[in-house]
């Protein structure tokens, strides 16, 4: 099969290339990386001897095909994305999509060719549709942004200034698992999403605001019998970007607000229900004096008071595609370099402590410094402070820790970057979780990459 999707692969671009000037156009980019970690104690275990190394790649390919003015055909295709040394047999099969991964990596990671996006887009009077599977999550700035693929219809209306913006997305279609095992009910066991929009540009200031309805069906899966639940929410974010001369802030926020519900048979009415919100929001500021740019950020995410019924901080955070250091909520570390910051239990406490990729409950304060001695040359170092929102019960503090991270990106050639970067992790007391003698240390990472963009 791998043999068959190589050659189906090349022998589609030979036909592209080959085509009459008069047919479809084929625009072609990319990006390959080599990236290398050395965790020195992500468990951050006291007198730890355990160190993890290990080497990542991926190669990604991309392919618009323009058919007519209006009309084109976006795809997007990774292959060889694993680590180095790594044996796709010895994973875990991910039960959600089939499939093995790799060691030490995601569960969606392929040694084959893995055709990601398939986007049709096409013009028409009454704006730009887009249909097909295509990253979802993604909106204004990186904060929030949980990026994967789902199938999506949108509408894109110019207005003036404006950008409108509605879509649809099927986020998970589990109608086949209906009437199944465990004498499950519901003929509906979906997760769709509901999206509005709009986006206001101009030279200097860009301001979005999105509604986004999630119905979720999904959990009535799991429940025996003929109990169900589902949930509803509603998610507001508005976003902002500033830039007047060498100063620039942006600034965004998500508020959610809904409930579970608890059913009774197939028609039955809801007999309980529980509320959920969440706020999450992030700031940052930073101004250019000659080659130097100083700046700071502050980012909040919701927890969950341990003295309420209802769930706060629910479903919101800080995002995996948003990295505010190194190790702390660095979705590349805690996901490629052995698993979640913390995750295995301090000596003499009775719970997990770990953090995973995504900031969760906590505040965030950071400055920084940026750069630029060449012109090939970026230089980057920042001090952060974090701490938890909500203390949980029996948690001995709320203070995560403090981080010095420093990075270095040199232009090899206009298209090849290789960056070097080093970050060491003040471990607080939160990772001691319920027991205050917990024996906890620091960790500190080494990272380089080698990235071709094309």
């Amino acid at each position: 099969m791998k043999k068959l999707l190589v050659v189906f692969f090349a022998l589609s671009l030979v036909l592209a290339f080959s085509m009459p000037a008069t047919a479809t156009d084929v625009e072609l980019s990319g990006s390959y990386y080599v990236r290398g970690w050395y965790d020195a104690n992500s468990a951050l275990d006291a007198d730890s001897t355990t160190a993890n190394a290990s080497y990542q790649q991926r190669l990604r390919i991309g392919a618009i095909f323009k058919v007519a003015r209006g009309l084109k055909l976006t795809t997007r295709m990774d292959a060889l994305e694993l680590t180095w040394g790594a044996d796709p047999r010895m994973a875990t099969q991910n039960t959600a999509t089939g499939y093995l991964g790799t060691k030490a990596g995601y569960n969606n990671e392929r040694t084959t060719w893995d055709v990601e996006v398939s986007r049709l887009d096409f013009a028409t009077k009454y704006g730009l549709i887009s249909v097909g599977l295509w990253d979802t999550n993604e909106w204004g700035l990186t904060f929030g942004n949980n990026s994967f693929t789902v199938g999506s219809i949108m509408l894109l209306k110019p207005v003036g200034k404006v950008l409108l913006l509605a879509k649809i997305e099927k986020a998970i279609e589990n109608d086949a698992k209906a009437f199944g095992t465990g004498a499950n009910p519901y003929s509906d066991l979906d997760q769709d999403n509901y999206v509005a929009a709009a986006i206001y540009r101009t030279p200097t200031l860009t301001a979005g605001l999105l509604y986004k309805y999630v119905r979720n069906a999904t959990p009535r899966d799991a429940i025996a019998g003929f109990d169900g639940l589902l949930v509803t929410l509603d998610i507001l974010s508005p976003y902002v970007q500033y830039k007047a001369g060498d100063f620039y802030v942006e600034a965004q926020m998500y508020w959610l607000d809904g409930e579970y519900e608890t059913e009774t048979g197939l028609f039955g009415p809801p007999i309980t229900a529980k509320d959920v919100e969440g706020l999450t929001w992030y700031v940052m500021g930073k101004y250019k004096i000659d080659t130097f740019t100083v700046g700071g950020l502050v980012a909040f995410a919701q927890g969950d008071d341990p003295n309420t019924n209802d769930t706060e901080g629910f479903a919101l955070s800080g995002g995996w595609d948003w990295n505010p250091c190194l190790i702390l909520w660095n979705d590349d570390f805690n996901y490629k370099a052995n698993g979640v910051l913390g995750h295995v239990a301090a000596v003499g406490a009775t719970a997990d402590a770990g953090t995973d990729g995504e900031m969760r409950n906590a505040f965030i304060y950071q400055v920084f410094v940026e750069a630029a001695p060449m012109d090939k040359l970026a230089l980057k170092a920042s001090f952060s402070y974090a701490k938890a929102d909500e203390k949980p019960a029996l948690y001995v503090d709320s203070d995560y820790g403090t981080e010095f991270d420093i990075t270095a990106n040199y232009k090899i050639y206009d298209n090849l970057d290789y960056m070097v970067g080093f970050g060491y992790f003040w471990a607080g007391d939160y990772y001691k979780c319920d027991s205050p003698t917990a024996q906890i240390d620091d960790t500190y990472l080494l990272v380089n990459k080698l990235t071709l963009s094309f």
